[in-house]
Parts: C-alpha cells; sequence; structure tokens
C-alpha cells in the first residue's frame, strides 16, 4: 500500500496506537474514517486498539486498559466542531473535551486529532483542546508516518498534513493529497459497523474526495481538495460487500456529492450491480443537482439507492448566482421528475438568509418546494460562517473588525476572531420575526423540517431527538430525514 518507506518492523518490534472515537451523537454516526485509517495503519504494520466511546458504557475505563507504555500515540477523531444548524448553535467540539482530559490523565503518550471537523480549524482546535498534534486532511499516509517519525525521532516536517506546536507556535505542513486509486480501504474491520447499524440506522461510506463545486459559503473543497479523487469503483463495491457480510444492508454516502464527477458515479453504481449487492442493499446518497440524469437514476436505483438528499439551497435563480451555483430553478423541477420516475424518494436541502435574502425570495423558494413536492425539505435558515471561505472573507472585510456591530451576524461575536465558535449570518432586511413569518408561509405541509431558536426539540436537528432514536430502536434504518418520513406517514421500516 505504501512505499518500502513507511515499513515500521525495527528490531523485531511493532508499533502501537490507539484509536479514539469520542463523538457521543445519538443516533450514533458511524466513524467511518477510523475504520479507513485502521486499514491503512494495520497494513503498515502497526498494531491498533481502538477505543469507541459512543458504544463502550464505560469509555474512561477503556482508555485506562489500553493505554500503556507502549503507545506510541493517542490518535483521536473530530468529526464536527457544531452543527452548522442556527436554530440550536450548538457547539459540539466542547464534548470531545472530558474524552481527552482522560486521555492526558491515563497517558503521556501525545495526541493527534484529525477529522473533517479538525481539518476547518487546525491551530484553533489544537489550542482549544490543548493538544500537541494533528493532521489535515488525508490521514492514511500522515498517521502512519507520524507514528514512524515519533518513535524514531525523525524530523516532523515529513509527515504530510501535519500541524504542531513549536515552542508556542504552530507549524503547519503542506497536505498531501492521497492516491485514492491506488489504496485498499476494503476493509471495515477495525469499528463494530453492526453496532452503528442497529443502533444508527445506517453505515457509511465513500466513493471519492475532494470537491470542485464553488459554493460561498462551503469549507468542504478547501479542506479535502479543490481536486476530486476518486476511489477504485470495485473497491468500493468490495468494501460494501465486506460490510454486507458483516450484516448491514443499509448505507449513506460520505461523499460532497455522489455525482460529481458524473461517469465515475455510473461506474460505481455499475460495479455494485455486478458485485450483485444492488438487489440485497439498500443506500442513500447526498448528490448536487448539476450532472443529475435519467441514466443516472436509473443506474443507482438498479444499484440499490432509495433515496437522494439534494444540496438545492435555493429555489430563486438569483439566490442560486449569489450562493455560486450554476444550475436553475428549473433543475430542481427536472431532478424531481426524474426521482419519480426511477422511484427514488428525495429531499431538498435549503440554505435560507445569506447576503441579498429578501422575503419574497424565500417565499419563491417554498412556493417552488411545494409546487414539485419532494418527499421533504430540509430548511436551515442562517448560513453558518467559515473565514477561509468567500462568503466567510466578505463578512469579515465589509464588518471591519466589529462583528458585534453588523447586525446580520449571530452567535459568539466577541473574541472569535477565528470563527472557532459557531457565528450565523441572517439578513437583517428579514426581519427580527423572519422565524415565525417562515413557519407561517410553510404551514402544517409535513414535508417541511424546520426548526427555530425558541423551539425546545428542533425536529430538524437529529442529535438527541428522541423520536428518531425510538424509531430505529423499533427497526426502521436509513438516512434520518427518510425515518421521520416513515414514521410520521406509517410507512413501515425498510425491508
Amino acid at each position: 500500500m505504501f512505499n518500502e518507506s513507511l515499513e515500521i518492523e525495527k528490531e523485531g518490534t511493532i508499533a502501537r496506537i490507539v484509536l479514539v472515537n469520542p463523538n457521543p451523537m445519538k443516533p450514533p454516526v458511524t466513524p467511518v474514517s477510523l475504520d479507513y485509517l485502521g486499514a491503512a495503519c494495520r497494513q503498515a504494520g502497526i498494531h491498533v486498539d481502538l477505543v469507541d466511546c459512543t458504544i463502550e458504557a464505560d469509555w474512561g475505563k477503556k482508555l485506562s486498559d489500553v493505554l500503556t507504555e507502549e503507545t506510541v500515540l493517542v490518535g483521536v477523531t473530530v468529526r464536527n466542531i457544531d452543527d452548522s444548524y442556527f436554530a440550536s448553535q450548538d457547539f459540539s467540539l466542547l464534548r470531545i473535551i472530558p474524552v481527552l482530559e482522560k486521555i492526558k490523565r491515563s497517558t503521556n503518550s501525545p495526541i493527534c486529532l484529525g477529522g473533517v471537523g479538525f481539518s476547518i480549524f487546525p491551530s484553533e482546535v489544537l489550542k482549544f483542546c490543548d493538544v500537541s498534534y494533528g493532521i489535515r486532511g488525508d490521514g492514511e499516509e500522515g498517521l502512519v508516518k507520524l507514528v514512524i517519525a515519533l518513535r524514531d525521532n525523525i524530523d516532523l516536517n515529513t509527515v504530510p498534513g501535519l500541524v504542531w506546536n513549536e515552542n508556542g507556535n504552530f507549524r503547519n505542513n503542506a497536505i498531501l493529497p492521497v492516491e485514492l486509486e491506488k489504496i485498499d480501504l476494503s476493509s471495515r474491520s477495525l469499528i463494530n459497523n453492526r453496532y452503528y447499524f442497529e443502533n444508527g440506522g445506517q453505515v457509511g461510506f465513500e466513493s471519492k474526495r475532494g470537491c470542485t463545486s464553488t459554493c460561498t459559503y462551503c469549507p468542504e473543497p478547501l479542506i479535502k481538495g479543490k481536486m476530486v479523487r476518486v476511489r477504485d469503483p470495485q473497491n468500493v463495491a468490495a468494501e460494501l460487500t465486506d460490510l454486507f457480510n458483516r450484516g448491514v444492508h443499509v448505507f449513506h454516502t460520505c461523499d460532497c456529492e455522489f455525482n460529481c464527477p458524473y461517469s465515475h458515479a455510473l461506474k460505481v453504481s455499475e460495479a455494485i450491480i455486478d458485485s450483485g449487492l444492488g438487489s440485497k442493499i439498500k443506500w442513500y446518497a447526498y448528490c448536487s443537482p448539476e450532472h443529475f440524469t435519467e441514466e443516472l437514476a436509473n443506474s443507482m436505483h438498479k444499484a440499490g439507492c432509495v433515496g437522494i438528499d439534494f444540496g438545492a439551497d435555493h429555489g430563486d435563480d438569483q439566490m442560486l448566482r449569489r450562493l455560486g451555483h450554476h444550475y436553475t430553478s428549473d433543475d430542481l423541477i427536472r431532478i424531481r421528475e426524474i426521482c419519480l420516475n426511477h422511484n427514488i424518494i428525495c429531499m431538498f436541502d435549503l440554505l435560507l438568509g445569506s447576503p441579498g435574502e429578501t422575503r419574497q425570495s424565500i417565499e419563491t423558494t417554498i412556493l417552488l418546494m411545494k409546487k414539485i413536492r419532494p418527499d421533504r425539505v430540509g430548511i436551515s435558515l442562517g448560513v453558518r460562517l467559515y473565514p477561509m471561505t468567500r462568503l466567510g472573507r466578505h463578512i469579515i472585510e465589509t464588518s471591519k473588525g466589529a462583528l458585534s456591530e453588523n447586525p446580520s451576524l449571530f452567535g459568539v461575536l466577541e473574541n472569535n476572531e477565528s470563527f472557532l465558535r459557531p457565528i450565523y449570518y441572517c439578513d437583517i432586511g428579514l426581519g427580527e420575526d423572519v422565524e415565525d413569518w417562515l413557519h407561517g408561509i410553510v404551514g402544517n405541509d409535513p414535508r417541511f423540517l424546520l426548526g427555530r431558536r425558541t423551539d425546545a426539540n428542533p425536529d430538524y436537528n437529529y442529535n438527541d431527538n428522541p423520536e428518531l432514536t425510538e424509531a430505529i430502536k423499533c427497526g426502521h434504518r436509513g438516512a434520518y430525514w427518510d425515518i421521520l418520513r416513515r414514521v410520521s406517514e406509517g410507512i413501515p421500516p425498510l425491508s
């Protein structure tokens, strides 16, 4: 898998690390990255122990048991900084602190953070968590090289993507994207994926990394790369076969947009069909309204795809252009028809409230959704800002360093120049009562999933949603929006 410089056998000893999932989210979400990292480390000869705090009833004791003097490194995944949802504004990074404190009390071994959440704010998260090391971007090669560097006292500049604190200053190594087509990620043996299937309703998988989209608000291309790197379609099918043989048969893609690039989505779907899994599994995908055709829908459906969450964002053409999209409202009408033609249920996710938003543009969008009638419409009012995005830079420049004086900004506006704690933009021109007004025009239409800050339990906040957790306990499986749809409409669980 890696070249000979990554072999770590030395004088008959094998390096040993511990990987930790600190995510307490309920329903539990599969820590896919740890499965991939575990496979990479094992193939390089590194012994890997796992502490999954989601599963372990007494994760503190488990940590004490596995952290020994032989532990070279403790790797901790940071999946989310916050929930990016204006209605709840949950700063979830706080919840990993007790796990980190327990690790620090249990061992002198260094800690390395990684994951999508970490990669957005690497130095800020290291400082907040008081941790020495982190790896931005792909971790399969960086983690292996870091273990070798720490064990053999090798220059840390050799570790791709490494961020570390040296004498009070943070240093950053360049990210070296992994060539996904050349590595084998098909073995999912580190994580107890059967547990996540039974208690979380689905298991994630990845067919590529990177994003070429130009959305003004999204940090995804900056943390996963602006160049898309695809996996071997047969390796993806082999991964799903491995999971199916472990008792898992409902999945969800972890790709930014499964259908970009279009040709790769077709190849993955065809590889799943050729493997014989198409009639045995069911899966959901995130897709872009662009590059979605009858041909692709037919192939995805034959491969077992039953539902798609489209990142539509808006239904007003002017706002779509402001958000950096190249498709139009007519494309939303078109893809809804395609899904109906191929018996694929669909959800449209909307992002409202960005600069230039008006009540008229919102009303145009809601009326369009009511006209084309997707199975569900998720509404986020208020845009989570990231300082490295076009929108984030624009807000910082126009606020001239005085965030608290910008009436369209909400969240932690003081002593938060990095935006680590969530800051949201909701155009002040919409009015202070915009949340109540929006609920009014949505009405009682059950298709819309919409929360507001005054709600005790927003129905679109999946974390700790008791209805969702109970539905999974009763046998429902699938994307969370579809499980909620099935429960509300009295539809039996997926067979």
